[in-house]
């Protein structure tokens, strides 16, 4: 096929097909949420209705009259607001000779940066706004933040928010629509932590499956109170100041305190010299974070790798913290639209399909630029319909 300007459009069409066969993401929260996908073309500013089953409790009749509801009068009015998208300058066809080649270099890349995204947007809801407190509605429920172990979600964390979820009828019974999110420094300490993989307390196979597969989605110790877990590098991460000041020493990996309380603000678990989680710690004016592996005392503690700054004694020290969820699926709605396809003779677009999602490819000449501008992108927005349905985990 020749390589002009249609034939790589229809190239680029097909390959996409080729693509959603070829390519799975594997980002923690767009697996965990309700994804409303309709045809419908959404342009930015307007309001689209995202609906989730539900319905008013059943009352007796007795001779009363009926009082009859819509067939689905659950919906969250959200106002269409994003469009994220990429664009790249192409001056030569030629590096597109093939489907394989579209792939590799154009398709893959910009399906991962558009998932990744849209996955960003979902953590940035894991807050206090939006799963409030106070209930915002007479039939929600609403729950303060579970305060966790440090840097890990331990098993009487996850016992409480299934506790607080069923008690309020969030129907959790199923895996496959109830997750709990989290950092992987988070999930990682979950790995060690003796309550979730020590044999003798979990059984054979689920400790074998934690050292193996390091409890992966699929795996034999995955589930946790009828919870998937997810472990995402997009998840919340936020800092806390440690009491005291600590010194350190270039090229070593002793953290001495000086009225510090590292067994409580650093540790869960101490058994001297080691610990059952890992903290993680920054000081103060560098960027650098550094693993402590080991408190000793309230004022010892090890690092696990070597302190490679220029800072010695009287350094502020925070500990990073963490914000996860336990939730159900209909707690967050990520809704995708499609956008308005455009072929005015100057701009070629198409709508291609990548992984479910609707996405527009648009192409036009800028003679400024001397070249092909190609851009990728979709509408979306990501919202929280349902407060009640997830629970905050603060580590």
């Amino acid at each position: 096929m020749a390589n002009t300007i249609t034939a790589f459009l229809e190239r680029l069409t097909g390959a996409a097909g080729e693509f959603n066969r070829a390519k799975v993401g594997e980002l923690g929260a767009l697996d965990a949420v309700y994804l409303d996908v309709r045809p419908e073309v959404a342009r930015l500013g307007q309001t689209i209705r995202v609906y989730f089953p539900d319905l008013g409790a059943f009352s007796d009749q007795v001779a009363n009259d009926w009082n009859p509801e819509d067939v689905n009068p659950a919906y969250v009015d959200v106002p269409f607001g994003q469009r994220p998208g990429k664009a790249i300058l192409i001056r030569d066809f030629e590096q597109f000779q093939t489907s394989t080649d579209i792939i590799d270099q154009f398709l893959d890349p910009n399906y991962k940066r558009a998932m990744e995204y849209a996955n960003g947007q979902i953590f940035g809801l894991l807050n206090s706004t939006n799963f409030p407190t106070t209930a915002t509605a007479p039939q929600q429920a609403s729950y303060p933040a579970i305060t966790t172990t440090p840097a890990e979600v331990d098993v009487g964390s996850a016992r409480l928010a299934w506790n607080l979820l069923v008690r309020n009828k969030v129907p959790i019974r199923d895996e496959s629509n109830a997750s709990l999110l989290y950092h992987p420094d988070v999930h990682a300490n979950t790995l060690t932590d003796p309550a979730w993989a020590q044999e003798n307390l979990v059984s054979a196979v689920i400790a074998a499956s934690t050292r193996q597969d390091a409890a992966t989605p699929g795996s034999a110790s995955n589930r946790a109170f009828k919870f998937t877990r997810r472990y995402d590098q997009q998840a919340p991460t936020s800092t806390k100041s440690l009491t005291g000041t600590v010194t350190v020493s270039n090229g070593a990996t002793t953290l001495t305190g000086s009225s510090t309380k590292f067994t409580t603000e650093l540790a869960a678990t101490v058994t001297a010299p080691t610990i059952s989680n890992v903290a993680w710690i920054q000081l103060s004016g560098e960027t650098a974070i550094y693993p402590v592996i080991s408190v000793a005392s309230d004022t010892a503690a090890t690092l696990g790798q070597a302190y490679q700054g220029s800072q010695s004694s009287g350094v502020a020290a925070s500990r990073i913290t963490y914000t996860g969820i336990a939730m159900h699926r209909f707690a967050i709605a990520l809704a995708v639209r499609p956008l308005e396809i455009v072929n005015d003779g100057h701009i070629r677009s198409r709508l291609i399909m990548m992984r479910g999602l609707p996405m527009r490819l648009m192409l036009s000449y800028q003679h400024l630029k001397a070249g092909w501008l190609l851009t990728l992108d979709y509408g979306m927005v990501a919202k929280v319909i349902r407060p009640d349905f997830g629970v905050l985990l603060s580590s």
